[in-house]
């Protein structure tokens, strides 16, 4: 009873001071600025605050269409108890992961290294030095006060020990390799691990991989069984699940290993990769059903995501406006039944087979009643009657994710030479050279207008790579431009060692690398270093701990 009083008490002590999240423009970070856990932002004094206190730090890192992050608050940082025990022990810090993608990433790859998972909500324990010690994600409560309890006693206990346990005894670990050497040993490591049943990469849970899949799609002489694999994951990621049926547009991936079952999230980067990839796929494989699915696919960010400052939102909640998980995208057999005439309701009944146990805990996830031609009015019909549910979308607009779209109606008026997409590239890439040429250019706006953040590499590298594609297809010229922002992102981000990831490396193992492999988005060095790899055969420096596969984007063609 005493601790609970006290809990309460440091509650109302911390809700008595403005939180440093309040009104933040993130709409991520503002959601948490009523939590009583004392939350702070991501800064250079973080460190030193921490050492003073000889306080451990918690950076937890989320971002605002995530399932488990909204989970995670409601049930943990929304708790008095939790939030004493962080505010008296830790130092707790809240990232936007897509606004520090540079730290979020260093971090992700600690805890794989040292827990074999990661995701978010991301929970990384660091000594005050800024060593990471301990990793983890969602927690359910009893759960988690256990660990922050075990964690701060060992650091009570022995906290000289644990700060030398700490200390890496070795950085990454790289070998070179020249381009050559990498088209050569590139499908030996690709081939293992490619289902050629249902598409994509072995595993329990299937992702797009956009950036392997555009790299694939640039290649003149793919193996015979590559292009069949390559051909089919396209078909299954269009016509299962990955797909959104009703409002168009891709979920980020599903958690099962035949696309069924997605996870309900919808990110700017994959749609507008992904567009890209049906555009180029719809030329490679001369296939028309892959034209339409690129299509609608930029008509959906059109429709859902643009904002009135003229680039694209973010991201879509996988919660409605109630807090369901996927609450937009389920139907059930009596939602159905109120809302679809009864010739409809019949259609879907038959072939979704309602009067059996539904997939999903509450109903349906609608696909194509008939993927036959003679269908289509009537799934058309189906389609506007389950378009009316709103969703909710985070307003933040990332310059980096923008520079991805610009690729993608770059190979939308290739494709097309359709005027709609010239106007609307021409725009994009105008507005993203007036952001990013600014003084002190940001990371991101929101709807009101609002700076967010500091340009980082990945910045600079997409918006250098839409405006290179956008130059070939449209026949714009934007090279004095696209000279100046290398030069600058060079001069900025590039030091003897390798390139900075961003300018705010805080942490002790936030290292310059040569070459950053993907991850679900290119490689920014890849893209900046094309300008050399033109003119020579170049040394890639690949982390050892990765399969060369994850390196695809070095091998795209430069020449654009």
């Amino acid at each position: 009873m005493v601790g609970l009083w006290l809990a309460f008490c440091l509650s109302l002590s911390f809700s008595a001071h403005a939180s440093p999240l309040q009104n933040h423009p993130s709409a991520y970070l503002a959601m948490h600025a009523n939590d009583p856990v004392a939350w702070q932002l991501w800064q250079t004094s973080t460190l030193q605050q921490a050492q003073q206190q000889n306080k451990l730090i918690v950076i937890s890192s989320g971002y605002f269409a995530c399932h488990w992050c909204h989970v995670m608050q409601q049930e943990n940082y929304q708790n008095i108890e939790v939030a004493a025990l962080l505010n008296q022990h830790f130092i707790s810090i809240k990232v936007d992961r897509e606004l520090n993608p540079d730290l979020d990433d260093y971090l992700l790859n600690f805890a794989r290294q040292t827990t074999g998972q990661a995701g978010w909500p991301l929970h990384v324990i660091l000594t005050p030095e800024g060593l990471p010690i301990a990793a983890f994600i969602y927690q359910p409560r009893d759960v988690l006060i256990r660990t922050l309890s075990q964690i701060q006693a060992w650091w009570q206990q022995d906290s000289a020990r644990i700060s030398h346990l700490a200390k890496p005894e070795t950085g990454i670990r790289f070998e070179s390799i020249t381009a050559l050497q990498l088209r050569d040993q590139f499908m030996s490591t690709l081939t293992p691990l490619l289902d050629h049943f249902a598409g994509g990469l072995s595993g329990t849970q299937k992702f797009p991989h956009s950036p392997l899949l555009k790299s694939l799609l640039m290649q003149a002489d793919l193996p015979a069984d590559v292009s069949d694999w390559l051909k089919t994951t396209l078909e299954q990621m269009q016509s299962e699940h990955l797909y959104d049926h009703i409002h168009d547009g891709f979920f980020r991936y599903t958690v099962d290993p035949n696309w069924q079952q997605p996870h309900f999230e919808k990110m700017l980067y994959d749609n507008a990769q992904l567009a890209e990839v049906y555009f180029r796929a719809a030329r490679y494989f001369d296939r028309a059903d892959f034209l339409t699915t690129a299509q609608k696919t930029l008509a959906y960010i059109e429709r859902e995501l643009y904002s009135p400052t003229g680039l694209a939102r973010a991201s879509q909640s996988a919660l409605d406006q109630h807090g369901v998980d996927g609450g937009r995208y389920i139907w059930s057999a009596l939602q159905l039944q109120s809302l679809l005439n009864e010739q409809q309701f019949n259609q879907v009944n038959q072939a979704w087979r309602l009067n059996q146990v539904p997939p999903f805990e509450t109903g349906w996830l609608p696909k194509p009643i008939n993927p036959s031609d003679s269908d289509h009015q009537a799934w058309w019909s189906i389609q506007q009657q389950l378009k009316n549910r709103p969703s909710i979308t985070d307003n933040k607009q990332l310059l980096s994710w923008n520079g991805l779209l610009l690729s993608a109606y770059a190979e939308a008026y290739n494709t097309t030479q359709q005027p709609h997409y010239l106007r609307r590239g021409h725009a994009l890439a105008q507005r993203l050279l007036d952001l990013i040429d600014s003084q002190n250019a940001p990371r991101a706006i929101n709807d009101k207008g609002q700076l967010l953040g500091q340009a980082a590499l990945e910045d600079y590298a997409y918006i250098i790579g839409g405006l290179r594609q956008w130059q070939a297809a449209s026949g714009t010229l934007f090279k004095p431009e696209i000279q100046a922002l290398q030069h600058y992102a060079r001069q900025r981000f590039q030091s003897n060692n390798g390139w900075l990831a961003s300018l705010d490396n805080l942490l002790p193992g936030q290292i310059a690398q040569s070459d950053f492999a993907d991850l679900a988005t290119p490689s920014a060095s890849a893209i900046l270093n094309c300008d050399q790899r033109i003119k020579s055969i170049p040394i890639i420096q690949r982390q050892t701990s990765l399969d060369l596969w994850q390196y695809a984007s070095y091998l795209q063609s430069c020449e654009f």
